[in-house]
């Protein structure tokens, strides 16, 4: 798989990425930290944990890179940054709860550190959190973004709910990743594009360009899933212990034989998933080519994504962009 990393002397790919908008993202971060100043006890040691354990900021980052690159950041762009970063956040508490996740990015989960009423609690500030910050921005097309975003995530939820412990095929594979996590993606750049003003034509193509982005984000995580030494700062492996059936598996299984479909297939069903039993479907894995079926899947999806920005000029907002699209592919955790 050929990636194209934009580099430029003494800046790093991070730096790379946030460059065009670092005095907006520094913005955004003060903007976003007011939501964590809070006077209850149980619900500030929870948001101080969270504060602790802040990611990388790929979704503001987006937004911000969408709005430069549709016109001028605004704070109408910071709202929707503070929104959507706020829904992801709940997403994932919401998330541990439901699948019994006691790590996230090496540290204790909010349900482990404290308890799953506590979590699911939590979890329903910061989605109103979101809606209060959305709300400020006052433009019902981003509003129906954050209502359009609420909904496809529960419902990619509650379809990968529903195919646990089965066997999997890829169409429902993409439907589900589409539904979970690309749409962040895409709404993050329709988001952005919309909070400056941008055309019809620059919204469809940003929101194309982060769907696509999405899936190869996904396509990753499921790899990690399969890689041991994998630095996600979660157990590897844990995806399918949890019946969840991702596309190096959903490969694998076309190649292999009707006695190892078979096993899988006991394995998935009785959710017996010991050591040697996740072994085996490593093993599977890796004899069917599964992660190289996966990574060539995702380098069509970068393409994709790159086709998306080619009406846009050649300036380091769209730099910015391409390389946060190469970074995604190659990143380590």
């Amino acid at each position: 798989m050929q990636v194209l990393i934009y580099a430029y002397p003494k800046m790093n790919q991070v730096e790379l990425i946030k460059a065009p908008i670092s005095k907006e993202l520094k913005q955004f971060e003060a903007l976003f930290a007011t939501a964590f100043n809070v006077s209850d006890n149980l619900l500030g040691s929870v948001l101080n944990h969270l504060q602790q354990r802040k990611g990388k900021q790929i979704r503001p980052i987006l937004v911000l890179l969408a709005a430069k690159l549709c016109g001028k950041i605004n704070q109408n762009s910071h709202y929707v940054a503070a929104a959507f970063e706020m829904l992801h956040t709940a997403s994932l508490i919401h998330d541990d709860v439901v699948d019994n996740t006691f790590e996230r990015r090496r540290q204790p989960s909010v349900n482990a550190l404290f308890n799953n009423k506590t979590a699911v609690l939590v979890g329903d500030y910061l989605l109103t959190t979101s809606m209060d910050f959305m709300a400020r921005a006052q433009n019902l097309e981003l509003t129906n973004c954050l209502v359009e975003l609420g909904k496809e995530i529960t419902m990619g939820e509650l379809l990968q709910l529903q195919n646990a412990y089965k066997e999997a095929d890829e169409t429902n594979y993409y439907t589900i990743i589409r539904k979970k996590t690309a749409i962040l993606f895409a709404l993050c750049m329709q988001g952005g594009a919309i909070s400056t003003d941008g055309t019809d034509e620059q919204k469809k193509a940003l929101r194309a360009f982060g769907e696509n982005l999405g899936i190869c984000f996904q396509i990753k995580d499921d790899i990690f899933d399969y890689t041991p030494k994998a630095n996600i700062g979660k157990p590897t492996f844990n995806d399918v212990r949890e019946g969840k059936i991702t596309l190096p598996l959903i490969h694998a299984l076309t190649k292999a034989s009707e006695n190892e479909r078979q096993t899988v297939s006991e394995i998935i069903k009785s959710g017996d998933f010991i050591d040697t039993n996740i072994m085996f479907l490593h093993e599977l894995v890796s004899r069917y080519q599964g992660i190289e079926y996966a990574e060539k899947q995702m380098e069509e999806f970068r393409i994709k994504a790159c086709n998306c920005l080619n009406n846009f000029a050649d300036d380091d907002v769209k730099k910015a962009l391409l390389a946060t699209l190469d970074y995604v592919l190659v990143r380590e955790s």
